[in-house]
């Protein structure tokens, strides 16, 4: 089950919600992405979907009023962030208006312009009580402190109401608790100025809070965003402009220059040019004509398309990669749900720190002021909320998703970021991976007693029902008609090649140890290639040899994975042990493993993860043909998977591209978000470590805790913003 929560910014409350709604009867678990809004739900035996939703609408409208609980998003949070602020601003919505009929942007549009009149108010009131306090007399001074108290109602009554109703609920710490107990204590201690200016202070920090929350998920939504608005769809009345969304199979769309693709189809008239950046981060032109399959997100060149839709907008390429990467977030990594654990106790021990804190030094310590020591315990309350933390690692871990998407390489969660970053052994694939599997014919060898000819068209039918790249580039070089009807019981043989009746003979194509396990003596050769074996009834008919060129980029990705900290790279290859001994050396690989049927791939890869027990082991293959491997890898890669479905769902981590460099890239983008992280962590903690520290030793202002508080805030998330910025090796031409 999937609800949606729009205009949630609070990172404290989303940790609560989480935890609630995972302890509701019949939840295994819950999910809550901070920077989706999605909460995604495990449901357990005897799962009441109705009761839990009312449950999860009445549990969030508690914790955070404004917030809007549907089961259904007309657009991806991912693409259209809510504009909803999480406390600044439309935070304290009623419930009536909620339940009024009002719409959620419209209501809230009032709210927005209600409290910045609110806050502007209270900022003239709190201003021109300072005037007042220098000019009024004496015995006046009442006048300056209703001016005061006015503008600590003005901009606070919202905060002390909920923080009241939380209390009620059993939700006590949070900062609109924290906020009402530490400027109740300044009004105790006749602070009106300070009272006054640290729930104002406080608005405006959280307002600004909000507002860089909701810019880094935009920055993030336009990184990542692929999908068309509008559609041209042809009908019997013309060419109409309809709603993307409302695409269906079948329709016939015409798709003008620049235009994006709205859903995936095949081309029915037209020439064109297509930019494919959106979906693979790369954007050099890529052709298309009549008759050839084009991928929603594509951005139409310099002509007039027109397309017939093949799927709709929800099952296009586009949305399946949009809702990926929002699924994405769901999945969090170790440093998220650690700080999560963390903030759960961080913030009451600090809460009860300041109770000792009020309490001890002036029973302990000779002539210690019990005004002095309760004042400081107020600003150990204020520097509590440990939202700084909480918000700004899953920002940090979706920013690095984003990042990478741009690049074309898809990441399915936090946690595979985190195996990225600690990755230091890479197995690969030979064939596709690090080689380009388009295999050509460079020599035919017929044995003694055979033609050229019966070699050929002994190939032809064996390969004739083969998809592998071998056998495909074996029958485009034969150029034979094969007549099926005198084909009968065909087989592939795992690993090793092909057997097909024809007529009476039977043929067998494929490696030495197909040969050899039909009893046919094969001799060594030194020849440099991949060499498929022929035999017709039991004898040796020959062999030709077949080359397959390294990719362009392989050696340099290789040793960019090196140069960021990866010890070990081992191809595993189903070619002979020379073709890849002949490839490990070209990309000076660590270690090669040739002659490998698809259970050797398995106790090879099983020995190099059990040898590198410490660290993770990451395997890139297609996603398909090594299914087994990629499922026992701490991180599943597959290459090249544009437009491939079964790509997409079996792999961890997909390149759009056929492109080894974007493994590199999506290694480097991991270590540069995990560094990101880390800086966060140290930037909040150092911020409040100090304020706390000078608070104890007599230095704190509530001012400064403020600035510990949401200031720290700000500062993670600009920091975050950073990754959708950065500018890796690929862009520095280190490589």
């Amino acid at each position: 089950m999937r609800v949606f929560l729009e205009g949630l910014n609070c990172a404290n409350c989303a940790g609560k919600i989480e935890k609630l709604v995972g302890k509701m009867p019949n939840v295994r678990e819950a999910s809550l992405s901070l920077a989706t809004g999605s909460l995604v739900i495990d449901e357990g035996e005897g799962f009441a979907q109705e009761e839990t939703y009312d449950a999860i609408v009445k549990l969030v409208h508690s914790l955070e009023p404004h917030v809007v609980v549907s089961q259904n998003r007309k657009q991806s949070a991912a693409v259209e962030p809510c504009g909803c602020d999480g406390h600044g601003e439309g935070q304290y919505q009623e419930e009536e208006s909620r339940l009024s009929g009002h719409s959620h942007a419209g209501s809230l549009g009032d709210m927005d312009k209600r409290q910045k009149f609110e806050l502007i108010s209270a900022i003239g009131l709190f201003l021109l009580g300072f005037v007042l306090q220098a000019l009024v007399p004496a015995n006046l001074e009442m006048v300056t402190v209703g001016v005061f108290l006015g503008a600590y109602l003005l901009a606070g009554y919202r905060v002390i109401l909920l923080a009241f109703r939380n209390i009620g609920r059993g939700q006590i710490f949070d900062e609109n608790f924290l906020m009402t107990i530490a400027t109740f204590g300044a009004l105790v201690l006749t602070e009106w100025p300070e009272a006054a200016g640290v729930m104002i202070f406080f608005g405006i920090g959280e307002y600004f809070q909000d507002r860089a929350v909701d810019n880094a998920r935009r920055s993030i939504a336009e990184t990542i965003s692929f999908n068309a608005i509008t559609a041209n769809r042809v009908g019997p009345e013309g060419e109409v402009v309809i709603d993307a969304k409302a695409v269906k199979v079948g329709d016939v769309l015409v798709i003008k220059p620049g235009e994006k693709i709205p859903a995936d189809g095949i081309i029915m008239q037209g020439l064109s040019h297509l930019d494919t950046s959106p979906l693979t981060g790369e954007s050099y032109p890529r052709k298309v004509e009549k008759g050839d399959e084009i991928l929603s997100g594509m951005i139409n060149g310099n002509a007039v398309l027109k397309v017939l839709v093949t799927k709709d907008y929800e099952n296009s390429t586009a949305m399946k990669i949009m809702h990926l990467i929002e699924e994405a977030s769901d999945k969090k990594g170790k440093t998220e749900k650690f700080i999560t654990r963390f903030s759960r106790y961080y913030t009451p021990i600090v809460v009860f720190s300041a109770v000792a804190m009020a309490i001890f030094p002036p029973l302990l310590i000779p002539g210690a002021s019990w005004q002095t020591w309760f004042y400081q315990s107020l600003i150990f309350l204020v520097v509590s909320c440990p939202c700084a933390l909480v918000l700004s690692i899953p920002i940090s871990y979706f920013g690095g998703i984003g990042r990478a998407s741009k690049e074309g390489v898809l990441i399915k969660g936090g946690n595979y970021l985190d195996v990225l970053y600690q990755a230091d052994v890479f197995v690969f694939d030979k064939t596709g991976t690090l080689t380009q599997g388009q295999f050509k014919v460079l020599k035919t060898a017929p044995a003694a007693g055979f033609s050229e000819a019966e070699l050929l068209a002994a190939a032809a039918a064996g390969e004739h029902y083969s998809n592998h790249p071998i056998g495909k580039a074996i029958t485009a070089y034969a150029q034979q008609e094969v007549d099926e009807t005198r084909l009968k019981n065909y087989a592939e043989i795992p690993g090793k090649g092909t057997r097909v009746e024809v007529d009476d003979q039977i043929i067998l194509a494929g490696n030495r140890s197909l040969l050899r396990d039909h009893q046919i003596e094969v001799n060594g050769s030194d020849e440099e290639g991949t060499l498929v074996y022929l035999a017709i009834d039991g004898k040796l008919a020959g062999y030709l040899v077949l080359g397959d060129q390294v990719k362009e980029n392989a050696l340099s990705a290789l040793q960019g994975l090196k140069r960021l900290g990866v010890k070990k790279t081992v191809m595993l290859s189903g070619d002979n042990a020379s073709v890849a001994n002949q490839v490990g050396k070209k990309l000076s690989l660590d270690e090669v493993m040739g002659d490998c049927l698809p259970q050797d791939k398995v106790a090879a890869f099983e020995k190099i993860k059990a040898e590198n027990k410490d660290g993770k082991t990451i395997f890139v293959g297609d996603g398909m043909n090594d299914a087994p491997v990629l499922a026992m890898a701490d991180a599943g890669i597959a290459m090249g998977a544009l437009g491939s479905d079964a790509a997409i769902e079996a792999a961890d981590i997909i390149l759009m591209k056929d492109d080894p460099m974007d493994i590199t890239k999506a290694v480097d983008i991991a270590k540069y978000t995990r560094r990101i992280m880390i800086q966060n962590i140290v930037l909040a903690l150092g911020i409040k470590i100090t304020v706390l520290t000078l608070t104890f030793f007599g230095m704190g202002e509530m001012y400064l805790a403020i600035f510990a508080d949401v200031g720290a805030a700000i500062l993670t998330i600009l920091n975050t913003s950073r990754i959708l910025r950065y500018r890796g090796f690929w862009q520095k031409n280190r490589y």
